[in-house]
């Protein structure tokens, strides 16, 4: 039987003062929201060319019917719940599963530059490995990759987010758990302007939003 994969994007709504606020406080609030409407299209178009289900997981600040309005009907659309990052990318999994999913592969919206061949390599190396996990620059990750079978939630638990130990400790988690981890490249989320333009300089992406920095 083909295993039905899904690809999970964790959304916030784009409105002015609630993303993208590391960035806002350095170039407007305004931009930075703007600017996260890009991100989010961007990597939602890399999502669909890898002929895997989307699903938007949407921040609760909004309805889906807002999100919907936003991003089109294209798409699958589930609600983020649960205190704090960890229970809601939990969450997210079993939702997807619950779903009739076999493969659910979760990242969040601050990477536009995301390589699809990232996301089908992903998908691939769930099939030898427990948990495959993207690192990012500053200590997180910014995806992570589970068949049903291996679902291990225990790496989600009591984790301190948004710190440069989340990647640290959740691999200490999986190793506890007796699970193995695959690693994929490392690459940068954009959370502030110095990221944007890396990011920019790296890829081509955004060039025209590349802002001089100052300070």
């Amino acid at each position: 039987m083909h295993n039905r994969t899904a690809i999970v994007v964790m959304v916030k709504y784009p409105r002015a003062g609630s993303v993208k606020t590391r960035l806002g406080s350095q170039i407007g609030m305004k931009k930075a929201s703007d600017l996260y409407r890009g991100f989010v299209r961007t990597l939602l178009a890399t999502c669909r060319s890898t002929g895997f289900d989307t699903v938007i997981s949407c921040h609760p600040d909004h309805l889906v019917s807002d999100y919907r309005e936003w991003l089109g009907s294209g798409f699958d659309f589930m609600v983020q719940k649960g205190p704090d990052l960890g229970h809601k990318m939990r969450d997210a999994f079993e939702q997807g599963f619950s779903r009739g999913f076999d493969r659910v592969i979760l990242t969040g919206s601050d990477l536009p530059h995301l390589p699809g061949a990232a996301i089908q390599e992903a998908a691939q190396r769930t099939g030898a490995w427990d948990v495959v996990i993207g690192p990012a620059l500053d200590g997180g990750y910014y995806l992570v990759a589970m068949t049903q079978d291996r679902f291990f939630p225990d790496m989600f638990e009591d984790i301190p987010w948004s710190t440069p130990e989340v990647l640290r400790l959740t691999l200490e988690k999986i190793a506890a758990g007796r699970r193995r981890p695959c690693l994929l490249k490392t690459m940068r989320d954009i959370d502030t302007l110095a990221d944007l333009n890396a990011v920019s300089a790296e890829t081509g992406l955004f060039v025209n939003d590349k802002i001089p920095e100052t300070g």
